[in-house]
């Protein structure tokens, strides 16, 4: 009898994986909304830039532009009159506040998460978000180092967050439904970039101000925890609204071990298809960081656009994703189950592509698109969140097949990678500013794009598909004599 099928209405699994999504969506969204927010918090005029906002300090200040001339003196009636004085590289350290903390705790987040279980672990994390966006609204007008402890501190819960939701992925989603579930919960990101950007543009020019963005998304945060409560556990076995029939499946065809035995750290700091992941994660987050987080100051201070083109403009990459993610991972999948791609080549061909890709669109999105010229700039962020999307049936799902049974400390691990390029990205945004060079988002989306190469080139010659990492007491795993999906069909 064929296995129940994952997309119908009493797939739990299916559930689980939409529950997954939508928390990855309001937990995003929590700490993304301030990228946004902030073009309407801060007087982006108090403080000197090279950017073409500030036409007067910018090389082509004596050049014949009336149409960036003349956006440029618009742009406090297009939205951008905040009030806090924030200088841009507080800006920048407020974005990084959240990754300093999540450095604290990601390295052993996935280990917790593996030997006590996701669910409540994820709860917890999520209820930290929840309290720092409602706070923020009082806590950024009443003092800027208070608001940014308040942002360490939901680091601090963000280290969980990916941990958990790989260590809930290794207990409820077969080998060869990985990568489109993968696809599935992933999306919550793409999700919370592109409909918290239209969402908080729309609230920024609203006569509700920009702290009705903290007060909407704290709430959405409650309405899905409540929901996380109700609907998840850690394991099938235990979950009251699955079928008999997809229990006896998902206990069949994931194989998990009686007792979590010792992580075998020996095994993996010495694996060169983990480290071949990493090279992959810390690019693909370095550049989602500053995707994620500057592209509306880029929209505002580079291309002029008004406060409702903005968010137009920042969504199109995260829907590109979005659309494109699902799509591939499924057909990644399909050819895997059809095996016509072993799952090592399949994730091969799909990083390689992800990789280059983004790069070459990365580096003509850093020299064509200009303020008489926006629409170039849609094209190469269309395109990059194409190519970008390639990398979870790539690096994302080798990081989860080639250790399965600590999927969480898996996940731990290529987000400790992450965390690092989160940090750095910033970092080295701020850097550049100081500059005070004309080219200062050239030099940025370079960068980006030649990380993606190098990660490239590692995953190709040393990425993995397959198992990989197993410890000398996985051997034991819990198949019941008396009761299996296939013995009892």
């Amino acid at each position: 009898l064929a296995p129940p099928p994952l997309f119908s209405r009493k797939s739990q699994r299916l559930r689980i994986g939409l529950m997954l999504m939508l928390g990855l969506y309001v937990v995003v969204s929590m700490r993304l909304n301030l990228s946004m927010a902030v073009v309407c918090m801060v007087n982006s005029t108090a403080f000197p830039s090279t950017a073409r906002s500030d036409l007067a300090s910018h090389p082509h200040a004596e050049e014949s532009q009336p149409q960036c001339a003349r956006r440029a003196e618009e742009m406090a009636s297009n939205g951008y009159n905040g009030t806090l004085l924030w200088s841009p590289q507080m800006q920048s350290i407020l974005f990084s506040a959240t990754f300093y903390g999540s450095l604290a705790t990601i390295t052993v987040s996935g280990a917790i998460a593996d030997k006590f279980g996701p669910k409540a672990i994820l709860g917890g994390a999520a209820s930290v978000y929840i309290i720092v966006t409602l706070a923020t609204p009082f806590l950024s007008q009443y003092s800027y180092l208070a608001y940014f402890v308040s942002r360490l501190v939901m680091g601090l819960a963000e280290g969980f967050v990916f941990p958990c939701l790989g260590s809930m992925a290794g207990r409820w989603f077969p080998p060869n439904e990985r990568s489109t579930m993968a696809a599935i919960y992933t999306s919550g990101n793409q999700l919370a970039a592109s409909l918290s950007s239209v969402i908080s543009a729309g609230l920024c020019s609203s006569p509700l101000g920009w702290p009705a963005i903290f007060y909407l998304f704290g709430a959405l945060g409650l309405v899905w925890l409540v929901g996380w409560c109700i609907v998840a556990t850690n394991v099938p076995d235990e979950n009251a609204f699955i079928s008999v029939r997809e229990t006896l499946y998902l206990r069949e065809a994931i194989q998990r071990k009686k007792k979590v035995s010792a992580v075998p750290w020996r095994a993996m700091l010495t694996s060169k298809p983990i480290y071949a992941c990493l090279s992959a994660q810390f690019a693909f987050n370095f550049s989602a960081t500053i995707m994620q987080g500057f592209l509306p100051t880029y929209f505002r201070d580079e291309l002029l656009l008004p406060l409702g083109q903005n968010g137009l403009y920042t969504t199109i990459p995260f829907i590109s994703q979005l659309v494109t993610k699902n799509t591939i991972s499924i057909i990644a999948d399909k050819l895997k189950q059809k095996k016509i791609l072993k799952p090592t080549d399949c994730a091969k061909i799909f990083q390689t592509i992800s990789s280059f890709g983004a790069a070459i669109s990365m580096m003509c999105l850093a020299i064509l698109p200009s303020c008489e010229r926006p629409w170039l700039a849609a094209i190469f962020l269309t395109l990059y969140g194409a190519f970008f999307s390639c990398g979870i049936p790539g690096f994302f799902t080798s990081l989860l097949s080639i250790a399965p049974q600590y999927s969480g400390t898996m996940t731990s691990v290529g987000m400790t990678a992450g965390s690092i390029a989160n940090v750095l990205g910033p970092l080295w945004l701020s850097l550049v500013m100081l500059m005070k060079t004309r080219y200062t988002w050239p030099i940025v989306f370079f960068t980006c794009g030649i990380l993606n190469v190098i990660a490239g080139i590692i995953f190709y010659f040393f990425g993995n598909g397959m198992l990989a990492i197993i410890s000398s007491s996985a051997i034991s795993t819990t198949q019941s004599p008396k009761l299996s999906y296939y013995s009892s069909h």
